[in-house]
């Protein structure tokens, strides 16, 4: 899930049939003691935010540069969950990032203020990834885990994802493999969830 390493040629729908798929939609959820948080579009002025999240939770981390890139592809969603704040906009608790490629929806990024970890938002940006992605055709979501990160693999076994092969080497620091993880968006219902948004 870390690197930028799929052909961009395997696209094989336009892009603007998918630009319009996964650009401009949102929606509201409510975690456990109420709190009421939106999963929206990414803006430039939230990558402050994605950055500090993003470097306390990864050893190598995107730069500032992978994520501007990624919020210029047609074929690329990037999604942030935040409080909702009334007349002012709420700050940024998770983020997503995401590639609609062929029939696959294509997990790049996905990760949680380590403050608001375990209250499901990993879980409700994934939900969110997968309402898209099976609203405009996509058959299977796909995401690579490291192989040692066993708590993850376990979190995305639960989810319904299931291991199909292994990327040698595949994280360039580390040269630790990574597991490829596949999740069936036919199922219609992902831990007893519809996928219909």
């Amino acid at each position: 899930m870390r690197d930028h390493q799929t052909a961009e040629s395997q696209m094989g729908r336009s892009a603007e049939d998918t630009h319009s798929a996964i650009r401009g939609l949102d929606f509201r959820l409510e975690d456990d003691i109420g709190e009421q948080f939106s999963v929206e579009p990414m803006r430039p002025a939230d990558l402050a935010q994605v950055l500090a999240i993003e470097r306390a939770s990864f050893r190598s981390p995107w730069s500032k540069a992978s994520f501007e890139a990624e919020l210029g592809k047609s074929y690329g969603g990037l999604r942030v969950v935040r409080i909702k704040g009334g007349d002012h906009i709420g700050p940024v608790l998770g983020y997503i990032c995401f590639w609609l490629v062929a029939d696959e929806l294509q997990i790049t990024n996905l990760a949680v203020h380590p403050e608001y970890r375990r209250r499901s938002i990993g879980w409700q940006l994934l939900l969110h990834a997968f309402q898209l992605g099976h609203a405009s055709g996509a058959q299977f979501a796909v995401l690579e885990v490291g192989r040692s990160n066993k708590a993850a693999q376990a979190l995305y076994e639960r989810l319904g994802f299931v291991a199909v092969h292994k990327r040698p080497r595949y994280y360039s620091e580390s040269r630790e493999d990574a597991l490829v993880m596949k999740f069936n968006l036919n199922l219609k219902t992902a831990a007893g969830v519809g996928l219909q948004p």
